[in-house]
């Protein structure tokens, strides 16, 4: 599910034109836009007309001008284009339906139509596109009720408070003296101390849980079948104790299944620190889905780029990451795509190569495959998990990365050699895990770069040498950075 599925089809031309601004400096001409929006010059006049109404209360801190040629965008320092997909979304009856619905829990067609002083056939519509992004969170809306598995409810709201909804209207409306006690009996039944950030998390997370236990007709049919392997589990067995002793204070009945959900929240998302989890993994069962999966892809990895072995920290930060994500998979059903996810793709594979990339579609395939999830179906979660895989790769790559020292030695005039050793390090800045200087006497380096063929073998003592063919040209900038990757290994 995408953040602009909660708009309508011109308020989404209307944040891409801000996005398409933004990408081109500020500055594009209006051909460029209506190309690139592939609409009508009397649509896109339209949007600017649209797009100046709607930010007339901003015109200090942003502004869209057009001089006839160009599209000109100016911010302030302290706004972004996250401000403004928040200024859209808080105007969106999508948006408003579904806090409606989190609020009152069911609603009749009369009384939200009349709430959102829209008609009924229009509120029929919203509801009908909902249900079709709803889909792959295993949730519909039907008879004025959200329907689906208990966890995958509370899930979507999280994702929804955390991403679209501002999640300050949530923690002001409902935050009680009641929620920072339940926070507090976590952190003392866990024994761990939980970050200020991740707080934030876990609040949201108890506020959508204390307006939802009270709800009669919960579904955990698949939760149920998912936490077999965990019902002995040490942090599920504290997390039990506590669920129980903390509602039965206020004189609420909660069922079993209230403990299986915050057990697969606390470890699908980053809310026990690094050092924390790690005491929990000393304990968990290493034979359970997640725990086993966490070490085949671990061994997978070292597998795959002929590691010895991982320096102790750099596995157990492997662990933590590999964990959040397999638990989601596990656990979990869609995702809200916060980043764009071709966008993040594309600029993950300048950062990291396409081998890379190759690899974490690998490990993807094994998680899917080991959990029977079907990937041929339009699946947010899985896409967005990939992206965390190519992320951790590149995170062990740089950690394992020994610094390839490159010397430039040049042979020509000085006045030249300078400038061009100043260009050569500078186009170079790219390539992760180097150092590049001009060639020092006496000193050992691992790839010598220069443009004349050496003429004694030795010169360089065991270091590589690459002849360029054109400084700075692209065929020696690639060949360069295929030659680092090959010293690496």
């Amino acid at each position: 599910m995408k953040v602009e599925h909660f708009l309508e089809k011109n308020e989404v031309r209307e944040v891409t034109i801000f996005k398409q601004l933004v990408l081109n400096g500020g500055k594009l001409s209006y051909v460029e836009m209506l190309d690139y929006l592939a609409v009508a010059k009397a649509s896109l006049d339209k949007d600017l007309e649209s797009i100046s109404f709607r930010i007339q209360s901003l015109a200090d801190q942003v502004s869209v001008s057009y001089d006839g040629q160009y599209i000109f965008l100016t911010m302030s320092d302290e706004f972004s284009l996250q401000q403004i997909y928040q200024l859209y979304l808080s105007q969106s009856v999508k948006v408003k339906l579904i806090s409606f619905l989190f609020e009152h829990q069911e609603f009749s067609i009369i009384q939200l139509a009349q709430q959102l002083m829209i008609s009924d056939s229009s509120l029929f519509r919203k509801i009908k596109e909902l249900n079709s992004y709803l889909k792959e969170f295993g949730i519909k809306i039907r008879n004025g009720k959200l329907h689906g598995e208990e966890l995958n409810i509370r899930y979507f709201y999280f994702q929804f408070y955390s991403y679209i909804e501002e999640k300050e209207a949530l923690v002001v409306s409902h935050s009680d003296k009641q929620i920072t006690q339940m926070v507090q009996a976590m952190e003392s039944f866990l024994h761990v101390t939980i970050e200020p950030e991740n707080r934030q998390r876990l609040n949201v997370w108890m506020l959508i849980s204390k307006n939802r236990v009270h709800f009669k007709e919960k579904k955990y049919t698949h939760l149920r079948e998912q936490m077999q392997p965990y019902l002995e589990d040490p942090l599920h067995q504290k997390i039990r104790l506590m669920v129980l002793r903390y509602f039965s204070r206020y004189s609420i009945e909660v069922d079993e299944e209230e403990a299986m959900l915050h057990f697969a929240f606390l470890l699908a998302f980053p809310i026990l620190n690094e050092h924390d989890f790690h005491e929990y993994t000393l304990e968990r069962d290493r034979r359970a889905p997640i725990a086993t999966l966490d070490t085949y892809v671990v061994e997978t990895i070292i597998i795959h780029y002929k590691f010895r072995r991982l320096p102790y920290m750099v596995e157990r930060d492997m662990y933590y990451h590999l964990s959040h994500i397999h638990t989601k998979l596990y656990f979990f059903q869609g995702d809200i795509e916060v980043y764009d996810y071709e966008e993040m793709l594309s600029k993950e594979k300048q950062f990291t190569g396409r081998n890379l990339v190759s690899f974490a579609h690998t490990l993807l395939s094994i998680s899917t495959d080991k959990f029977g999830i079907n990937k041929a179906e339009e699946n947010s979660l899985v896409k967005m998990e990939l992206l965390k895989y190519i992320s951790l790769l590149a995170i062990i790559s740089f950690k394992m990365t020994t610094i390839i020292q490159i010397g430039i030695d040049l042979k020509m005039e000085s006045i030249y050699t300078e400038t061009l050793n100043q260009l050569l390090i500078l186009n170079m800045r790219h390539i992760n895990g180097i150092h590049v200087e001009a060639c020092q006497p006496n000193k050992v380096y691992d790839l010598i770069l220069t443009n004349e063929q050496p003429t004694q073998k030795d010169r360089y003592g065991d270091a590589q040498v690459y002849v360029l063919s054109e400084i700075l040209s692209s065929f020696d900038m690639e060949n360069i950075q295929r030659i680092v990757q090959q010293l690496n290994v």
